[in-house]
């Protein structure tokens, strides 16, 4: 079976390693932008994600780069500690909860392709144009370099599986009346920086209210020790408008 992916990021890259697992090896990734880079800020990974990631063998190089949560602070605006609780294996789970940057996991998953399939089966500067079915029962899709317009292939294969992203051309066409995603009202300002360890070291922090408060916690070992100060992310949110009430970090 000749299976297409559409979209070269964490949903992309976890999906063709699941496929190679199940013993589907067929498998092609089309990414729109022209390289694979290591972008973004931190995410967290739960138990349940960890999980199916270390099942894929991937267990020991996401502890080598990224951080086991292992306990969730609430604090107010002024700094008093309000609440505290256990995370990941240490509110008894099988498997750690994750704070990584993005980037190192989308790297460990793209090696990870790399190795199992092999750097030909990634496709960099194809962007997803329109796809249709064959009279046959499989599919077709045609791509363009995104930034000139430039048609650069068209592909067929069994199965094609959008991993395209929020504004996914997969998805706008399969359901052309959903219209684009609704805004919740929610302002995030997220970034990363160097910094000294805070508490355990292994804490989230969320200090402030509801309507805005702050999310901190370290995200990569890579800084962890002897040297320099390891990466954290931290999240500035604000439910308020901004035209009425900004935050900065």
């Amino acid at each position: 079976m000749k299976i297409a992916i559409t979209g070269g990021g964490i949903g992309g890259m976890a999906l063709a390693l699941s496929l190679v697992d199940a013993g589907l090896d067929d498998v092609d990734i089309y990414e729109s932008a022209p390289a694979i880079r290591e972008l973004g800020v931190g995410i967290n990974v739960l138990p349940h994600g960890v999980r199916d990631l270390a099942e894929l063998g991937l267990l020991d190089k996401l502890l080598a780069v990224g951080i086991p949560t292992s306990e969730y602070l609430y604090y107010t605006s002024l700094g008093q500690r309000i609440w505290g609780e256990p995370l990941g294996m240490a509110a008894g789970s099988g498997w750690p909860r994750l704070s990584i940057h993005r980037g190192e996991l989308l790297g460990v998953l793209y090696r990870a392709v790399v190795d199992r399939l092999g750097p030909d089966r990634i496709h960099t500067n194809h962007h997803l144009q329109r796809f249709g079915q064959d009279d046959a029962g499989g599919v077709w899709a045609e791509f363009v370099n995104r930034a000139t317009g430039t048609p650069v292939g068209r592909v067929e294969a069994d199965v094609l599986v959008g991993c395209d992203g929020i504004h996914s051309t997969v998805r706008r066409a399969l359901f052309p009346d959903e219209g684009p995603p609704r805004w919740n009202g929610v302002i995030m300002w997220r970034g990363v920086t160097l910094g000294q360890p805070f508490l355990s070291g292994r804490a989230m922090l969320n200090a402030g209210s509801s309507q805005k408060r702050v999310v901190v916690y370290p995200i990569s070992k890579v800084q962890e020790a002897p040297g320099p100060p390891r990466y954290s992310s931290a999240g500035v949110h604000n439910s308020v408008p901004l035209a009425r009430n900004g935050v900065a970090l």
